[in-house]
């Protein structure tokens, strides 16, 4: 007897709490491990000796370095082939404000003119328009 779509639905729930409790416990565990080292406290102590600026310029860095590893993970993934280009411009677009965030300005502007502005764009003219074709051959006619 199939199981009624309701149960499916609280099932599917409770395994997604369980799979986040489960994350929750994993991650905690390691903050707290790393909260309680020794080497947490001199990091900190050495953070906090510096200019608030300082510490402003850490965090969007990191959170660059993390947007572009999060959009080229979704590049890899993603099954639209479109969408993937559209990941691959903004995977190029966060490395060209990660080397300006380094003082390179020449080549964060040069990553932004070769690579956005002549492969990406190169890239989606070819999918669109090659995705177009096989449409066409495949069915027929659009």
């Amino acid at each position: 007897m199939a199981e009624k779509p309701k149960t499916n639905v609280i099932r599917s729930i409770f395994e997604l709490l369980v799979l986040l409790l489960g994350l929750g416990v994993i991650f905690g565990g390691l903050a707290v491990m790393i909260f309680l080292s020794p080497w947490s406290k001199t990091i900190l102590d050495k953070l906090l000796d510096y200019d608030i600026r300082f510490v402003i310029e850490l965090l969007v860095f990191l959170t660059i370095g993390a947007i572009a590893i999060l959009l080229s993970v979704l590049m890899v993934l993603v099954k639209n082939i479109v969408h993937s280009a559209l990941y691959l411009l903004g995977t190029f677009a966060s490395v060209a404000a990660l080397y300006i965030f380094m003082n390179a300005p020449f080549v964060g502007v040069a990553q932004v003119l070769v690579y956005i502005g002549a492969v990406g764009v190169l890239l989606l003219f070819a999918v669109m328009l090659t995705r177009k074709t096989i449409m066409e051959e495949s069915h027929g006619e659009i």
